[in-house]
């Protein structure tokens, strides 16, 4: 009893608290099981001259200044704080870790079938999403069948290859106004000089009279080059003619469709109106718009 009441040093609140008693531990006990440990761990190291526990070896306590109380004592505490607070500890914690793993396991479960039931839907979504799309392209598919088979005609495919062939030669075609009639002319001479005028010599063919012969009108030349770039070379030389004896009521022009003949005539006739009203400018049509320049006398006068 002496032993154990000295021990009460390390184990009063332990005992007083029923730490450990019937395997009673828990974490709001490890207040009191640390302190005391701790109060043990610091007596033995100091009645031995060791630091702490990291230094304290076996052979310290080896000493005649020990007396049997004394070791009896700690003995005691020891062993009361491993079986009564440490092993439950650990019993515990087990328990605890048991507890958790299987609450893991269920909640792992529940994740997986609620995949299953996501994946469940997202199947029956895609499914009424695949019928669908399946019932609109039959629609379209049919649709098209019925279109294509109209478009896709030998009639049809002729008509738009011959269309694209005519746009293609237009592209190609110059046409020539003001070149007095002849009987018995030769319009490739006559096309000849009027290029030879622009200091231009390119390669030309189909050149003829186009349209009906009527008294007191003369017909246009029409004559065909090798690409459009020709054409464009030599349209944007055309305006020299006017500066030219003998040429000064002749006028190049492509061979426009008639819809673009029709849309160069209204602005023709706006391009008109706006030199009438406004003689101080300059006005000029440039890629199927009317372009403004002020002249410079009339900036001038402005100053």
């Amino acid at each position: 009893m002496a032993v154990q009441y000295r021990a009460a040093k390390y184990l009063d609140e332990i005992e007083e608290t029923s730490i450990g008693t019937d395997n009673h531990f828990c974490e709001e006990n490890l207040k009191e099981v640390q302190e005391s440990s701790r109060m043990l761990v610091n007596d033995i190291c100091k009645v031995f001259g060791a630091e702490s526990l990291k230094n304290f070896t076996p052979a310290m306590m080896n000493k005649p200044s020990v007396v049997k109380a004394q070791m009896a004592e700690w003995l005691f505490s020891a062993i009361h704080l491993l079986d009564q607070c440490s092993l439950p500890l650990m019993s515990n914690a087990r328990v605890q870790l048991e507890n958790l793993h299987e609450e893991k396991i269920a909640d792992q479960k529940n994740i997986i079938n609620l995949q299953n039931e996501l994946i469940s839907q997202k199947n029956e979504e895609l499914g009424l999403v695949s019928k669908t799309v399946e019932a609109e392209l039959k629609t379209y598919s049919s649709a098209l069948q019925q279109s294509c088979s109209t478009a896709l005609s030998p009639k049809n495919i002729v008509a738009a290859v011959q269309k694209v062939a005519r746009e293609d030669d237009r592209s190609r075609e110059v046409l020539v106004f003001g070149v007095a009639e002849e009987k018995g002319e030769c319009a490739t001479v006559k096309v000849a000089k009027i290029l030879e005028q622009l200091e231009e010599k390119p390669k030309f063919q189909q050149c003829r009279r186009i349209g009906q012969q009527r008294e007191n009108a003369v017909r246009p030349i029409k004559f065909s080059v090798r690409s459009t770039d020709i054409v464009h070379q030599i349209l944007s030389k055309a305006k020299r003619l006017k500066e030219i004896e003998g040429y000064k009521t002749v006028y190049l022009s492509p061979n426009r469709t008639p819809e673009e003949r029709v849309a160069r005539q209204k602005l023709v006739a706006e391009l008109k109106v706006k030199r009438t009203g406004d003689p101080n400018s300059r006005y000029f049509i440039r890629k199927g718009e009317i372009v403004q320049v002020v002249l410079e006398e009339s900036f001038h006068s402005t100053e």
